[in-house]
């Protein structure tokens, strides 16, 4: 004998799957469109936050630096100003001066990290190998950042990097300011869990109305092969229930029509 499958299972199997197939696509270019919107707002707001901080460098103080004056008054009160001003914003992890020479060579003029570890920190004039290269060109004349996170030999970053200018306008150097890489995979990663767990609870409130939509459909077939098995028995007082309105209904009533005619 043919094992017969429920109704109600078959009905929840092809929701669930259905619901599957487009939360998985949902989420996906949810997942997408949510890392775009969140690491452009990311590069606007590191471009803003390095764009106000360089407007505060004095220029003449920055092009008075020269290698070997780490530990001087002059270095450390350039690297306290920036440290002071990065600290504000607590995802800004540290900030820094470049310059560029006519070769395209970026070297490093100040780094508010040796506050913390001279040993560790940029030194002057030490040349800086960044994926940002064609960034911090262009911020020789306009705010800039990352267009992705990189990696470079003090961590994962996404930076933003803007001019500093002397009183007539000249852009003397660039002001760079780094923000932990990973945060930005955190934040898309936190949209995407939100999603998923909605998603979830989705099909558990869908799966429930199926099955209870599923089980009324069932009750009134089954009640309606009862019904023809005993118009066939040779039964002709069976009551039906033509209350439905759908398809079920208009079956209901037909069978009925046909137990009037047989009688």
């Amino acid at each position: 004998m043919t094992q017969k499958t429920s109704l109600v299972l078959k009905m929840t199997a092809i929701f669930i799957v259905l619901v599957i197939i487009v939360a998985s696509i949902g989420a996906l270019l949810a997942y997408q469109g949510a890392s775009t919107a969140i690491k452009e707002a990311t590069r606007d707001e590191l471009s803003s936050i390095a764009g106000v901080m360089a407007t505060q460098m004095n220029a003449t103080e920055v092009l008075s630096i020269r290698p070997g004056d780490e530990g001087s008054p002059l270095y450390i009160g350039i690297a306290r100003q920036l440290d002071e001003m990065q600290s504000i914003n607590d995802e800004v992890l540290n900030a820094y001066i470049m310059q560029v020479d006519q070769e395209g060579q970026i070297t490093f003029i100040v780094d508010d990290f040796w506050l913390q570890d001279p040993d560790q920190a940029a030194k002057i004039g030490e040349p800086y190998t960044t994926p940002d290269r064609m960034q911090i060109f262009g911020a020789l004349s306009v705010p800039t950042a990352s267009e992705n996170a990189y990696t470079d030999k003090w961590g994962t970053y996404i930076s933003g990097y803007a001019p500093v200018r002397d009183a007539n306008g000249n852009t003397v150097a660039v002001l760079g300011i780094d923000m932990d890489g990973s945060d930005l995979n955190s934040r898309s990663t936190g949209v995407a869990y939100a999603f998923a767990l909605t998603v979830i609870a989705g099909l558990i409130i869908g799966a429930g109305m199926i099955v209870f939509f599923a089980r009324s459909v069932s009750r009134d077939i089954r009640s309606l092969t009862d019904a023809v098995t005993r118009i066939r028995d040779g039964e002709r007082s069976v009551v039906i229930d033509t209350s439905r309105t759908d398809e079920i209904g208009e079956l209901a009533q037909q069978i009925a029509d046909l137990q009037e005619k047989l009688k």
